[in-house]
């Protein structure tokens, strides 16, 4: 019995290739999602949500020994800190939480319309397992997206 061919993927509404498809998504044959924002969410929250879906889809290629690391483009371009947990402040702010390679504690607050935020893997701190916070991130989204 032979497979039924597949039927050839959707075109992307934003007309990106199927590399950066999967870097947004995960998937090769899932186009990128051009969503409105629903009206009964900020901008924070929307910014929020999002971010929480990017961060999945990076982790996803990460291997056991790094976690995701935010570098803050707007600073200096070593400054990277390890990812620890993202919140917003409605109805514009993001905030971002981590540590510093130090161990010591960070936390930016940024405006929606400020966010330039590059996502790099980041050698874990300690022997526990890596952490990943995307998930985190998109069960906190169910919870405020929930009647």
């Amino acid at each position: 019995m032979t497979d039924a061919p597949k039927p050839p993927a959707a075109p992307d509404p934003l007309g990106l290739s199927s590399s950066v498809r999967f870097q947004i998504t995960g998937c090769n044959d899932t186009p990128a999602l051009v969503e409105a924002r629903p009206n009964n969410i900020s901008d924070a929250q929307w910014m929020f949500q999002r971010l929480g879906q990017a961060i999945v889809a990076f982790e996803k290629q990460l291997d056991a020994e790094h976690e995701v690391g935010f570098r803050l483009v707007s600073f200096s371009e070593a400054q990277v800190f390890h990812a620890l947990d993202i919140g917003f402040w409605s109805p514009d702010l993001i905030l971002f939480f981590g540590r510093g390679p130090d161990g010591a504690p960070m936390q930016l607050i940024q405006h929606v319309s400020q966010v330039s935020m590059l996502l790099v893997a980041a050698k874990k701190q300690s022997q526990e397992a890596p952490r990943r916070i995307g998930f985190e991130i998109l069960k906190k989204v169910e919870e405020t997206v929930a009647p």
